[in-house]
């Protein structure tokens, strides 16, 4: 497969994760499942200050998020008046299931150094 072909694919699979609708829900989901994993969730200002678009659209990405249920909002235990957000666990489970499918397409059914 050529590489151009692989990146289709690529893009065609993160296309495919539910509630994903483009590269700014892509990237503000990333950013969140980070830090989620690290188990340091991220506040809005933190995720402001990611530059990943202007301060509205970045809310107005993450309020569809949050209706749709794939990042969940949650009040911080050791401050009450702050905010995280953490990814649901169907988010993870899809975000997991398409990094799969990533790696299958850049194999390519070739023994992957990752697979050694």
């Amino acid at each position: 497969m050529t590489t151009f072909r692989q990146l289709q694919a690529i893009r065609a699979q993160v296309n495919r994760i539910p509630g994903i609708r483009n590269y700014k829900d892509f990237d503000i989901v990333v950013e969140i499942g980070y830090r989620h994993k690290e188990g340091d969730p991220l506040t809005l200002k933190q995720l402001l200050l990611l530059n990943i678009a202007s301060a509205a659209t970045v809310r107005r990405h993450l309020s569809r998020l949050v209706r749709e249920g794939i990042v969940i909002k949650s009040v911080a235990p050791h401050d009450h008046r702050s905010t995280h957000f953490l990814l649901s666990e169907a988010a993870i489970k899809n975000l997991e299931a398409c990094l799969t499918k990533i790696h299958h397409t850049l194999c390519d059914g070739r023994m992957c150094q990752h697979d050694r």
